[in-house]
């Protein structure tokens, strides 16, 4: 957490000292551009697909889980119904069977998040490195002194003037489409 404000921190310091920059330069102005990177992840073609791809994990991954609770669970029920007609020794031997099907469940649960981190990182590591190219391109291209994450902390308000979200999906999805083409 305290990396993040740290992270807030000296950015705020990095656009003061751009705008005192930018008021000593008085023949340039300071250009600053705002993104919702989440927007972005939502509504590009890319991110739309970025997306369906981790949806499709976790759902593999929670059926797996959810198969083993249910196994978990039926013979939760039976001790639960016949654990009264049961010997000592079988009740003794299905609550073994049942401690070690439940241990079996956390940790398949563990592994699943696991893989579904790595899985996340693995997806939206490439993502990350072509947005971040679309965006130093736009911002070379349209002269562009910062831009920032609108979402991020620090930053209470932006004018929707300088929020240049739009402009960065339709220049993502055009870069996105190339991408495909040269796949093929």
């Amino acid at each position: 957490m305290d990396k993040i404000y740290i992270k807030a921190l000296l950015i705020m310091i990095l656009f003061l000292g751009l705008i005192k920059y930018g008021y000593a330069q008085s023949v340039n102005t300071l250009r600053i551009g705002v993104i919702d990177s989440q927007k972005v992840i939502n509504t590009s073609k890319y991110g739309q697909e970025v997306k369906a791809q981790l949806q499709q994990k976790y759902d593999e991954l929670s059926a797996k889980i959810q198969k083993k609770a249910e196994e978990v669970q039926a013979l939760k029920d039976e001790i639960e119904k016949k654990g009264s007609l049961w010997s000592q020794e079988v009740k003794e031997k299905k609550q073994s069977e049942y401690q070690k099907l439940l241990r079996e469940l956390k940790s398949m649960q563990e592994d699943a998040q696991y893989e579904m981190k790595e899985y996340e990182k693995k997806i939206l590591d490439p993502f990350n490195k072509e947005l971040d190219e679309v965006i130093k391109k736009f911002a070379n291209t349209e002269k562009y002194d910062l831009i920032l994450e609108k979402n991020f902390p620090g930053i209470y308000y932006t004018s929707p003037e300088i929020d240049i979200t739009q402009k960065i999906i339709k220049l993502f999805d055009d870069h996105y489409v190339t991408i495909k083409q040269q796949k093929k």
